[in-house]
């Protein structure tokens, strides 16, 4: 007990010590991560990390900036706000409409509370009552943007006042972006070319300076079931293990004993203090874990906002624990920290921008476990048994390790994932926590406010630019579409060797600049402006200003592929530079591949109809033109999809003559992306597998990856895949195809003949939400899991494992079927139209496989 008392005074202590947080008037150099709202005060509350004192500063508006939205009618017909308490002021400003390209006179109506605005449904949000601009942005955000304040970057605090800290540029980083603004931008393609010298610069200056390493623990919690889901808002089970991992090296697990537990063999690492509380210090265990949080500026978590957190809270409450000693805060659909920062990874690494763009889906589902194994190369501990019958030291051990794997997930790579957050949120003027649970929509969302208000642009409301676009779209072909997508070229089908495939880098970006595309400048007031037709489109372009998003998605792209990505190779260099410089090249990357998806978007704020199939019509013109490119000098293009060719046999002298082509014609960059030693071409579009010269192979859509297929099928998948990646020419395709299906045929009988066993056949599908939250339609996963409910606790984030069943309701949990009833013929389905990717495309029929007649006269199509 001695060592216990020593170690929770120390908590106590340091808790006291480190975290000083009181309201400050002077703050040193620190870097702003958060803000927020704070209801009591009715003012915007700032967070600044300080790296040398290792603590959050915070610090409360002082400049009485207050809530407000603009109304387009006269303050004197507003009078019947004026009469409401809420509303402070109602005033005449000017503003620039952008989509007239005109100043105007609107009524900005100043307010106590954001919810006099918005966030209810009631009359008491003067947007139900007055049709309204700018009355769905969080005020914490209105007060950034109106502040110029942003996110990432370092700031000090004099006196109450906010005073921007700039490094001075490195000489090597100062040469390489002068060569860039004077050398590659002098051809920008910009209408206003020192406007956007100017933000590229701005740019640079805001995304060189240092990322500090930051101070954070991770948490992990577990809690009895005793068969039962334990309900996050009741609370009434016992959290029994706390487990933590600490920046600084503090690895520690809070253990609660209970009645009929084993101790068991202590096997933890030596570094990590296991530390026990009597059946009755529950209530200890959370205080003393809640002095630990308020150490660390930074927690994180993985589901944190659906499980951990708001059980802590809701439990801390049930046990008596006082408001004072609980850092913890609830909102809606997060938890934070009133005095520091929550990031739950798991929403970061849900956000398919991050899976795709920077794990390069190196995981398919969501769990900690998944996520773990495809970024880490480890996972959670199993010893076979529920949580509630192991012994303490397995419990220690099991909940430890949750936390160690979820802060290893910030520490990989010398800190990567925090580097990352902490550029995005530079370049989103968006709080880090935002930034870790919203997806790039949002972010570029934000971006877009600060750069209007900046520039004293009214944002416009959805409809006026609904009224805009309205009846101008061309036939989108697909049906549901609004607008034509990226051009597909018709595939010649067959196998065909010596394949490369040119990319053109960027390439929506790219557009998006060079022909100045944003909303207000695609079909511009402007009449002289109407004779700079976009091809493709009825539309034209503006030659008279830049457009915003042009500007904003023109700078970033320019500054990724000729400052940055070349930067980030240099040898004279030091690795701290190296490595800010590769990460805000991956920061870059992924906004820029997600920027013309979400401009794209319906649900996108700033969607504008024309902009999008601008954007695609340009596009498929500049892909149409490179293939006449292409055949004017004898190179033969395979196929086309959306901004990449596939072409045969190239010479050295043919890419280089198109690469050259296509920057002088229409200012894109076009570049290697894979070379294949063999492309295998079916009739159908975006359906094609090929195996690259080092012998990868690459199948499109690769449906046989993902984390719901049955194991067997995955293995089968990759098994064939083998056999393909062995292939040198023509006659070996022959035989391989062979070999494809007798191997098809050998898996299919097992399936036939019920022997593969229940673990092979099991679907894997993570829970996205908790299962009260099913109501109207209910997944074949979720029907599985309700079959659990009973043997034990299901909560968000969980893996259901399950297979499919002859009798009602069709699945049942692994743990729960027999052998005898499953039901061959779904996962023969499942078996067909998962392996039809490399079937169809080698021109196999499944049915002609298993030796049943062929259902198709199709010929065999592979010589020409």
């Amino acid at each position: 007990m001695g060592k216990r008392n020593d170690i929770l005074k120390e908590i106590d202590m340091e808790a006291v010590e480190d975290f000083k947080q009181n309201e400050v008037a002077n703050i040193p150099n620190s870097l702003l991560i958060s803000a927020s709202y704070n209801g009591k005060t009715k003012k915007v509350s700032l967070k600044f990390y300080n790296s040398e004192e290792e603590k959050i500063y915070l610090w409360e508006d002082k400049t009485g900036h207050q809530p407000y939205c603009f109304s387009k009618m006269a303050p004197e017909d507003l009078d019947f706000l004026s009469e409401r308490d809420d509303v402070v002021e109602i005033k005449t400003v000017k503003k620039i409409d952008t989509l007239k390209d005109k100043e105007i006179p609107v009524s900005k109506i100043i307010v106590t509370d954001p919810l006099a605005i918005g966030g209810t449904q009631t009359t008491q949000s003067i947007r139900n009552v007055v049709e309204a601009w700018e009355s769905d942005i969080k005020y914490y955000e209105t007060y950034l943007y109106d502040n110029s304040l942003i996110i990432g970057k370092y700031y000090r605090i004099e006196n109450d006042t906010i005073i921007p800290h700039d490094f001075e540029m490195s000489d090597e980083t100062n040469l390489a972006m002068k060569s860039m603004l004077f050398d590659k931008l002098g051809n920008t393609g910009m209408t206003d070319t020192k406007q956007f010298q100017e933000e590229v610069s701005n740019w640079a200056e805001l995304l060189d300076q240092p990322v500090p390493k930051i101070k954070r623990m991770s948490l992990d919690i577990e809690v009895e079931t005793d068969g039962r889901l334990p309900d996050v808002k009741i609370a009434d089970k016992k959290v029994t293990a706390i487990g933590f991992e600490a920046s600084d090296g503090m690895r520690r697990v809070f253990v609660l004993k209970r009645d009929g537990i084993e101790e068991g063999v202590n096997d933890l690492d030596k570094n990590i203090e296991v530390i026990f509380y009597e059946k009755d210090q529950e209530k200890k265990l959370i205080e003393d874990a809640f002095g630990l949080v308020k150490k660390y500026p930074v927690l994180i978590t993985y589901n944190g906002d659906g499980f951990d957190l708001p059980y802590l809270y809701n439990r801390a409450k049930r046990l008596g624990i006082s408001d004072e000693i609980n850092p913890l805060y609830m909102m809606r659909d997060s938890a934070t920290l009133t005095k520091g920062v929550h990031l739950d990874l798991y929403r970061t690494f849900s956000n398919k921008a991050f899976q795709i763009y920077v794990f390069s889906q190196k995981y398919s589902d969501f769990s900690l476990n998944s996520v773990s194994k495809g970024v880490l190369g480890e996972q959670k501990m199993d010893y076979g048994v529920e949580i509630d019958n192991m012994t303490y030291y397995q419990i220690a051990k099991y909940c430890q390790n949750d936390a160690y794997l979820t802060f290893k997930l910030t520490s990989f790579n010398q800190d990567l994932l925090m580097n990352l957050l902490v550029v995005i949120t530079r370049i989103a003027r968006m709080p880090i926590d935002d930034i870790s649970r919203m997806g790039v929509s949002q972010w570029i969302r934000s971006l877009l406010y600060y750069e209007h208000r900046k520039n004293n642009f009214l944002i416009p409301r959805r409809n006026e630019i609904e009224e805009k676009s309205s009846g101008m779209a061309n036939d989108a072909v697909i049906k549901d579409k609004k607008y034509r997508g990226g051009l597909v070229i018709e595939p010649i089908e067959g196998v065909h060797f010596d394949v490369t495939v040119m990319d053109f880098a960027s390439l929506y970006p790219s557009i998006i600049k060079v022909n100045n595309l944003s909303y207000e400048t695609v079909r511009c007031p402007h009449e002289e402006c109407k004779k700079n037709a976009i091809p493709g489109t009825a539309h034209w372009r503006c030659t008279k200003k830049n457009g915003l998003t042009s500007l904003i998605i023109g700078s970033l792209r320019d500054l990724r592929v000729n400052y940055y990505k070349s930067l980030s190779k240099k040898e004279n260099i030091t690795d701290e530079q190296k490595q800010l410089y590769t990460v805000v090249s991956q920061a870059l990357k992924v906004i820029l591949n997600a920027s013309y998806g979400v401009m794209g978007a319906e649900i996108f704020p700033l969607y504008f109809l024309p902009a999008a199939e601008a954007t695609t019509a340009l596009g498929r013109h500049i892909i149409m033109d490179t293939i006449e490119k292409c055949k004017g000098i004898q190179l033969e293009v395979l196929y086309g999809d959306t901004d990449s060719l596939f072409v045969k046999n190239p010479t050295v002298q043919q890419i280089d003559d198109v690469i050259k082509l296509a920057k002088k014609d229409h200012g894109v960059e076009l570049e290697i992306d894979k070379e294949y030693r063999y492309v295998v071409l079916s009739n159908r579009k975006k359906n094609y597998f090929g195996v690259t010269k080092n012998g990868k192979v690459d199948v499109k859509g690769l449906t046989g990856k993902k984390s719901h297929t049955p194991p067997f099928i995955k293995t089968l998948f990759y098994e064939l895949l083998d056999i393909l990646a062995e292939v040198q020419n023509e006659e070996e395709f022959e035989n391989a195809k062979k070999k494809v299906s007798d191997k098809i045929a050998i898996y299919a009988k097992k399936v036939q003949d019920k022997s593969i066993p229940l673990k092979e056949l099991t679907f894997n599908v993570t829970l996205s939400k908790s299962l009260s939250e099913y109501v109207k339609t209910i997944p074949q996963h979720i029907r599985a899991a309700k079959q659990l409910e009973t043997t034990r606790e299901i909560k968000k984030g969980d893996i259901i494992s399950y297979v499919k069943i002859l009798n009602k309701p069709g699945v049942k949990p692994v743990e729960l079927a027999r052998q005898d009833e499953i039901d061959s013929g779904k996962y023969m389905e499942f078996m067909e139209s998962t392996l039809e990717q490399i079937t169809s495309s080698m021109d196999l029929d499944f049915d002609t496989i298993l030796g049943k007649p062929k259902q198709t006269g199709l010929d065999q199509f592979f010589w020409n």
